[in-house]
């Protein structure tokens, strides 16, 4: 090809961008397949979005943490899990005018590799906040894409 030149097209990476919103964090109601209680925690992620934080509302001295390389998935809205049991579903949907519970739902699929993984299911307070949450869906995907080029 006439004027090519050997190295021009390299591909500049550039940093990923955790939006104030998620390190600055929301409140969810966090629910297990397991059990019939819920527990509201506040999750955020760390300047970097490397790490994913949530603090029980109760324990506010105890952190769970989940490194960002783990997580497989991000499911929001309809694709995200919704609780089998319909007390449950019931509880997590009663007295909230922020919108459809399916709307409000987020599930972050996790593990060391695709064949032992666990769910963090949380369900937002208002719709707005849900759809906030789900642009981390897309910060994976970027950092999936960033992976890859290595």
């Amino acid at each position: 090809m006439a004027g090519a030149q050997p190295g021009v097209h390299a591909l500049q990476l550039q940093p990923v961008r955790v939006s104030a919103s998620l390190k600055k964090g929301s409140t969810f109601v966090k629910w297990d397949d397991d059990s019939t209680s819920v527990t509201t925690v506040f999750l955020r992620t760390d300047p970097q979005g490397f790490f994913l934080y949530w603090t029980d509302q109760n324990k506010v001295q105890e952190s769970e943490l989940l490194d960002v390389s783990f997580v497989k998935d991000a499911r929001c809205g309809k694709h995200a899990r919704a609780p089998k049991d319909p007390k449950l579903r019931e509880h997590l949907d009663v007295g909230n005018a922020g919108g459809r519970l399916e709307n409000r739902m987020l599930t972050i699929v996790h593990g060391p590799d695709l064949v032992n993984i666990s769910y963090l299911n949380v369900v937002a307070a208002q719709e707005e906040i849900a759809k906030v949450w789900r642009f981390f869906q897309f910060f994976l995907k970027l950092k999936q894409i960033i992976n890859n080029c290595f």
